[in-house]
């Protein structure tokens, strides 16, 4: 260790520092990857631009490959002897210098870091640099040494104007990274919206642009458009400008037309005043914007210490908060204006938008006000049955339907007798149902009571069929009780209600007085399943005429099993061997009527 000035309880000493232990750190931890070292040049050489802010030098940044070493140069501030010990050779020092704090918010790097960077590909940095703050500055020469040594001696040959150029010979290892090639693509990532120019000179000597791209949501819909199919591989469905100017963040979101895999957000492409800092950022957009993808300028928002990342700070939270409040009007103003868009949406996005919906208060409000359910109605969203409709009273109660042929068998009849059903078979349906009901939205959500459409039915008229039907059910199905009742619609010919738990009078055993309490405990019965048969049915009234007496059993116990469909029981194996048994008899009794009638 070095040592400092002795203190009174003893000497104070310096810590040193191994240079290439603090650059394995910076590999393994810090950078995702060494290509960061021609960021962190770009950088540095962005930020001696904007501090220089000569009207009469146009900023340039240009890089290049001369005898297998990466240069970049700038015709920035500049650097004077002094200034490349305080910054060049101390770790960390900023680049924000206190002469330079009237552009203290316009600056990317810092120095010492920055520089370090550049020992990920070689074990040698050479910066030379002349001093644009007094005329006539002598071009000087720093060279930094991976093994914590650095000397600065006056250049061999001095620059012609103010400004820097940055010499890096990578290892052998490393040499493909001095390739024009790949240096104009990496280039290209990271400064294609940088503000100032940067060109790399490519095989054939001639400089290409890489930055000072039109920013996206600067860009003509066609153009953003083909930008998204480049960056994220989908033509999108629509796009939202996104500004939210005190943090200055801008940028576009782009919204998938398909449905994804998972109701996760993919990662954004975000920069820093023009610079790449990450494409698989997941910070500025809330978790339920799951179908937007974003290529965005953080703005002023704090950067981690590798500018991989944003800081997780209460500003990027609310930065987020304030993209997705962009994101969710944009979606709103497309269901007014735009309702064919609106719609594909919906349909793409139908299981991950009641996904988010059940675990984020901003996207059940979205469902509530725009998602549309299958209902009783019709296709309604729940604010349109919560609050009516010019032609339909507000819903007070909410039957959801957790079967789908239930639900379009039944449909019909609670609209006969003003129930609203909700089709909700769909995954996440019944969660989001139920959460209404605990919400402070004026409506119960209650399991449908078939009772209810019994109830409320009007008696059969013509008790010869009451009584008819009543004998085959008896005959056909022992143990079951049948009600004929009118339910009003044509489309429901039965209801089979379970067993309950009353005792009802065996009615063959129920018609005298004879040994009443002798025999009463075998003359009662626990009641069994009740098949409610709808005499509005053409069906069931078909059981009313001369039917052979096997026929009309298959055409009971046919019934029986369409009952238990409507009324969302799960069918047995003996239930379906039953139905086809029973369709066979009615198929073989019909041809042969028709045969013995003369018809073909």
């Amino acid at each position: 260790m070095n040592e400092a000035s002795p203190g009174a309880g003893g000497r104070t000493e310096l810590f040193q520092v191994d240079l290439r232990g603090v650059v394995e750190i910076l590999s393994q931890h810090l950078y995702s990857s060494p290509r960061v070292f021609l960021r962190e040049l770009l950088q540095n050489a962005r930020d001696a631009v904007v501090a220089r802010g000569a009207a009469d030098a146009p900023g340039l940044i240009q890089v290049s490959v001369e005898d297998g070493a990466i240069v970049v140069a700038d015709n920035g501030i500049g650097l004077d002897a002094g200034e490349m010990r305080a910054l060049l050779a101390t770790i960390g020092a900023s680049s924000k210098r206190a002469d330079l704090e009237r552009a203290q918010q316009d600056f990317l790097g810092r120095f010492g870091i920055g520089l370090l960077s550049c020992f990920l590909i070689g074990d040698a940095v050479e910066v030379i640099s002349r001093s644009a703050k007094t005329d006539h500055a002598p071009t000087v020469r720093w060279v930094g040494s991976s093994d914590g040594t650095y000397e600065i001696t006056e250049a061999p040959e001095a620059l012609r104007e103010p400004g820097s150029r940055i010499i890096v010979r990578p290892r052998p290892e490393e040499r493909a990274w001095a390739t024009p090639r790949r240096l104009v693509r990496v280039a290209r990532e990271f400064a294609r919206y940088l503000d100032t120019p940067v060109d790399v000179v490519d095989a054939a000597g001639v400089p290409v642009r890489v930055s000072t791209a039109t920013a996206p949501q600067d860009l003509d819909a066609e153009t953003r458009a083909r930008l998204c199919v480049e960056t994220f591989g989908f033509d999108p469905l629509t796009t939202v400008r996104i500004d939210v100017p005190l943090l200055g963040v801008r940028g576009v979101a782009f919204v998938t037309p398909e449905e994804t895999a998972s109701a996760r957000r993919g990662g954004d492409v975000v920069h820093a005043r023009g610079m790449l800092v990450a494409d698989d950022n997941t910070q500025l957009a809330p978790d339920w914007a799951y179908f937007a993808r974003l290529i965005v300028d953080a703005g002023t928002l704090p950067l981690t210490a590798s500018r991989e990342s944003l800081q997780d700070t209460k500003l990027v939270r609310e930065a987020a908060a304030a993209v997705g409040e962009q994101i969710q009007r944009h979606v709103e103003e497309l269901a007014r204006s735009h309702p064919d868009t609106f719609r594909r949406f919906v349909e793409a996005h139908a299981v991950g938008l009641r996904a988010m919906a059940f675990t984020d208060p901003t996207m059940f409000a979205f469902m509530y006000d725009h998602l549309r359910f299958g209902t009783s109605r019709g296709e309604r969203t729940l604010r349109q049955l919560v609050a009516g409709t010019d032609t339909e009273p507000p819903a007070r109660v909410l039957h959801p339907v957790l079967f789908a042929p239930q639900f379009r068998a039944l449909a019909p009849l609670a609209r006969h007798h003003d129930l609203v059903l909700i089709d909700a078979c769909h995954v996440h349906e019944p969660q989001l149902l139920a959460a209404l009901g605990q919400s402070d939205v004026d409506v119960s959500v209650r399991h449908l009571d078939l009772e209810a459409f019994v109830e409320d039915a009007a008696p059969a008229a013509d008790p010869v069929l009451v009584a008819s039907i009543e004998r085959l059910v008896a005959s056909a199905l022992p143990g079951h009780r049948a009600q004929v009742v009118d339910l009003g619609v044509e489309s429901v010919a039965a209801l089979e209600l379970a067993a309950d738990d009353a005792w009802h009078p065996d009615s063959a055993a129920s018609s005298g007085w004879g040994s009443v309490l002798g025999g009463i405990a075998a003359r009662w019965e626990p009641a069994g399943p009740r098949l409610v048969l709808n005499v509005a049915s053409p069906a069931v009234r078909a059981l009313g005429g001369a039917l052979p007496d096997d026929v009309a059993g298959h055409a009971v116990r046919a019934l029986s099993v369409l009952g238990r469909l409507h009324t969302g029981q799960t069918l047995s194996d003996d239930d379906h061997l039953l139905l086809g048994d029973s369709l066979s008899t009615l198929i073989t009794a019909a041809t042969s009527t028709d045969v013995a009638g003369g018809r073909p």
